[in-house]
């Protein structure tokens, strides 16, 4: 039987609860957060060049199906998960009140499911008293009846609550008959069985021929979720964790809804989430050419050609566009874990962007170079852009900041090869100026050797999400990668980077 690679996001216990009205019993449970930690989940499977061919929800995807307004978030949850495209099979769990719920939204029947050369076997067990569960036996038959009709498929099994090994708590987490179960899997030469339920996982082991895992919670800290690759009769199971494994990190570079480049980030949400991911602090701090002018104007940079652009909206808007607006929104967000900042770029006759009224109050400014006011796109050759580069790196570094955002960035936005030959200058200068080289990924692939340059020189580094998307907001999977790559060890980390006091 021909096999073709699958990837599958394994989920469990999501515990979704938004406009339902019930008040989640265990603190531990972030039941709010569910819809950004599965885009989460997406994204770092993506950042990994994995594409999953389907999502697999191993139940309690919301914490109490019977709530008020649980069918609501049951609908948003599917939403965000459907709207990917990506196939899902969902196990309904002991949460989520009435099994046909879940079936109007997800593809939950029971049996077995046929996908790209895989055979899914999904279980919904038989409720008894309190959350004691049991397998009737026609499902007990069931493995075997397919391996018979589908000799060579390899066969993977998903229910609920877990099966092996025994948990040795009083609640009923295995069903009452896990071994007349596991006896049925046995027989039927089962691949793999994934389980939900037990928050903690329990990690991959075989017994009696059969591989077993639990998916540990995703409602939970540390956040987890698994990534499956099937490919025949091999697979690999590795998880993963969303939450930062090391601490005192600080994000310098976090957006708001004030961007007009924004999508799904708000300071709120962000704050909620950075604190729950295990940011020390977070830096909400945003484009000022984009609090200053309207969309219209500031996308297409105009600004940093005509100073007439910026003394019309200084002279004769005394709030400054969007600025004060943003002053008092941005101050009601301060607090312990969030400071703020702006990210500010050069404007016509290489002047800073800021108003004098406009530069007290930030914890932090970013310089950055987005475009150059005399390149033109296609026509300004490679070594034009690098002197006209080094030119505003010296105006930007004769101004206030402490980070230089995205470096080398501009280049691949004109289609030009990055210029390793000025990495070590450019950190050398930055080092001299005592300004923080941002490690940088939203549209951006930051170069290893640029990072060894920077500590080389004795310039600092500064971890910066430049979140536009909530997924990316405290994500620092790929930083800390590069980090390690470069040689910088992780009780090493305070001396090399950056964060506002």
């Amino acid at each position: 039987m021909s096999c073709t690679v699958l990837d599958v996001l394994i989920l469990a216990d999501l515990h979704y609860t938004a406009l339902a009205r019930h008040a989640c019993a265990s603190p531990r449970r972030q039941a709010p957060l569910a819809t950004m930690l599965v885009q989460k989940a997406l994204a770092r499977l993506r950042q990994q060049g994995v594409k999953p061919g389907l999502i697999v929800l191993l139940g309690d995807l919301v914490d109490d199906g019977e709530a008020p307004a649980a069918a609501a978030d049951l609908a948003r949850l599917a939403g965000e998960l459907l709207k990917t495209g990506i196939r899902v099979l969902a196990v309904p769990g002991n949460h989520d009140g009435d099994p046909a719920r879940v079936a109007q939204l997800f593809d939950s029947s029971p049996g077995l499911h046929l996908i790209d050369g895989y055979g899914f076997l999904l279980f919904h067990d038989q409720r008894l008293d309190g959350d004691r569960y049991t397998r009737p036996a026609e499902a007990l038959d069931r493995p075997a009846a397919v391996a018979r009709r589908h000799p060579g498929l390899p066969l993977i099994a998903l229910q609920h609550n877990p099966l092996h090994p025994a948990i040795d708590r009083a609640y009923p987490y295995l069903p009452d008959n896990a071994d007349a179960i596991i006896a049925s899997y046995g027989a039927a030469r089962v691949t793999l069985s994934l389980s939900g339920h037990y928050h903690a996982g329990q990690p991959l082991h075989a017994h009696r021929g059969v591989r077993y895992a639990t998916t540990p919670a995703l409602a939970e800290a540390p956040f987890s979720f698994q990534h499956l690759r099937l490919e025949g009769s091999r697979f690999e199971l590795t998880t993963h964790t969303l939450q930062l494994p090391v601490p005192g990190l600080c994000d310098v570079h976090c957006h708001t809804e004030f961007a007009y480049c924004a999508t799904t980030v708000s300071a709120g949400a962000n704050r909620l989430l950075a604190e729950q991911l295990g940011l020390q602090t977070l830096c909400l701090t945003e484009h000022a050419f984009h609090l200053y002018f309207p969309r219209e104007i500031a996308w297409t940079y105009n600004w940093q050609r005509d100073r007439g652009l910026a003394d019309a909206v200084w002279n004769h808007d005394p709030r400054r566009g969007r600025m004060a607006a943003y002053r008092a929104f941005a101050a009601a967000q301060r607090g312990p874990g969030v400071r703020l900042g702006l990210e500010v770029d050069l404007m016509a006759g290489g002047d800073l962007l800021l108003h004098p009224d406009d530069a007290a109050g930030w914890d932090l400014l970013v310089g950055a170079i987005h475009e150059i006011d005399i390149v033109k796109r296609g026509e300004t050759p490679q070594d034009e852009m690098e002197r006209l580069f080094m030119r505003d790196l010296e105006r930007l570094l004769t101004y206030p900041i402490q980070v230089l955002a995205h470096p080398f960035r501009i280049f691949t936005r004109h289609a030009m090869a990055k210029p390793e030959h000025l990495y070590r200058d450019v950190a050398a200068r930055l080092a001299r100026a005592g300004v923080a080289a941002e490690i940088n990924f939203h549209t951006n692939q930051p170069e290893p050797a640029f990072i060894r340059a920077c500590l080389d020189q004795g310039a600092r580094l500064a971890l910066g999400s430049d979140a536009h998307s909530i997924e990316e907001v405290g994500d620092f999977h790929a930083h800390l990668a590069l980090l390690r790559e470069s040689g910088l060890a992780w009780d090493d980390l305070a001396r090399h980077l950056y964060a506002p006091a």
